[in-house]
């Protein structure tokens, strides 16, 4: 019998690269965070850019390190302090090169007896085949995860995608993705359609991008990655904070990335320069479950 996980884990867009089309004349935003995150898949042509955004904006391997360790902070408060067990890892990106990728995590704190099914689902979605070929080799170990290659905006596709949840809540991980997405409405719609489909008590965690502590030499980096043909969009606090409009923030709140860092007194403040928090759907907001794409 087929089941919408299977139906999940093997649908792909008709428009779809097969991984032997991925240009190595271009840079994509998924390599080149990962080479600022001290990993291995960049090509000439990402350690190339990588290199003149560093000389405008030094911060930048500092802020992923950051970035990616609060990824595995918030997975692990997560599980820690509420029953979620079913993850949603939008734009996931590449595994971190300490060999830590999430599904590994989540799948060792949630291990079932032996002869038990597992007892978490972890779906992870990207638009860029190489990161999606990466994440099914930790995948396939498991019955308990997907890995599915989508465009995140694009509303129906991924309303689709979501059948593979059985409607008790949801973690949704944003993590570094929505700046790669110039197009404010279209972040907007993406995050109301979310906020609206996620069962009460579901969390939403989101780290972003801001130009708040560095303004002009954030403007140099968005200059920068443009010529190469990457649109870059960080935003402000109160943008980021409307994402989580109707939801209730744990500890700390919306605060600068290095303040969820267990070592943030060695981290220089700025450096991070963005914004995380992880907030819960509240039991009186909307059902959840229900979306209407338009």
């Amino acid at each position: 019998m087929t089941t919408a996980a299977d139906n999940i884990r093997e649908r792909r867009p008709e428009n779809a690269m097969h991984i032997h089309d991925i240009s190595m004349q271009a840079a994509t935003s998924a390599r080149l965070y990962d080479h600022f995150a001290g990993g291995c898949e960049a090509y000439a042509i990402d350690r190339d850019l990588a290199a003149r955004a560093t000389a405008v904006a030094p911060w930048l391997s500092w802020s992923a390190h950051t970035a990616r360790e609060y990824a595995h902070t918030a997975v692990s408060r997560i599980l820690d302090d509420t029953d979620i067990r079913q993850f949603l890892d939008l734009g996931c990106g590449l595994p971190a090169a300490d060999g830590r990728p999430l599904v590994e995590l989540v799948s060792k704190t949630t291990q079932p007896g032996p002869g038990r099914s597992p007892q978490y689902r972890y779906v992870a979605v990207d638009h860029d085949p190489m990161v999606i070929a990466h994440v099914k080799c930790w995948a396939a170990e498991t019955s308990g995860d997907a890995a599915v290659l989508l465009d995140i905006t694009n509303a129906n596709a991924l309303l689709d995608t979501l059948q593979v949840f059985d409607g008790r809540p949801v973690a949704v991980l944003l993590h570094q993705v929505l700046e790669w997405i110039p197009d404010d409405k279209a972040v907007a719609s993406l995050l109301a359609k979310i906020r609206e489909w996620l069962p009460a008590g579901s969390a939403l965690s989101i780290v972003h991008a801001t130009a708040d502590a560095q303004p002009e030499q954030t403007a140099q980096l968005v200059a920068t990655l443009a010529a190469a043909g990457l649109g870059f969009r960080p935003r402000s606090r109160e943008e980021i904070a409307d994402l989580f409009d109707g939801f209730t923030h744990l500890a700390p709140g919306l605060s600068e990335t290095y303040s969820w860092h267990s070592r943030r007194a060695t981290l220089p403040k700025g450096y991070s320069s963005g914004y995380a928090g992880i907030a819960i759907k509240p039991a009186d907001g909307p059902a959840g479950c229900s979306v209407d794409v338009v």
